[in-house]
């Protein structure tokens, strides 16, 4: 059987034409911008995950801490993040003459930067837990990351170091 010249034109001229390309990356383009804004999302809420994680972590260690040892009890100051860290300080800090059970209470190696920056997540002390400002809110605090940079060599303890809230 012979095949005819319009056969052959007809077979040879397969394709997408200009206005099916055009609906076809529109199409993409909606799914993209639909999966970016999902994605956005998706981030924004594990990095709050995060950081409730880390004040639960803290608190859970002054509860162990105040199980361990005494009440601990420390004045917030709302003009510096000195508190935050003499608190943590005091949860990782082990005597190596007289160790308390279960001492230190929150990771020895954890050593994060203090800010008062708006935009991140940080967490503050109020004189008895940790709490979490989120994004918007003034405040000093423990400044949340999310790459574990703030995990670094343990704290080295001064000689006669006092715990916080005596």
């Amino acid at each position: 059987m012979k095949a005819t010249f319009t056969q052959i034109k007809s077979s040879s001229q397969r394709g997408f034409s200009l206005v099916e390309m055009i609906v076809t990356i529109a199409v993409l383009g909606v799914l993209a911008s639909v999966g970016v804004m999902s994605l956005t999302s998706v981030s924004a809420s594990s990095k709050a995950v995060v950081a409730r994680n880390l004040v639960e972590t803290l608190n859970t260690g002054i509860h162990r801490f105040n199980e361990s040892n005494y009440e601990l009890y420390y004045n917030p100051l709302s003009f510096s993040a000195q508190d935050e860290m003499v608190v943590l300080r005091t949860m990782q800090y082990r005597d190596p003459t007289r160790p308390a059970i279960g001492s230190p209470y929150v990771r020895p190696d954890y050593n994060p930067t203090t800010t008062n920056s708006t935009t991140e997540y940080r967490v503050m002390w109020t004189g008895t837990l940790y709490k979490l400002l989120p994004p918007g809110t003034a405040g000093y605090g423990l400044k949340v990351v999310y790459d574990a940079s703030d995990i670094t060599t343990p704290y080295a303890f001064p000689a006669g170091f006092s715990l916080a809230g005596r």
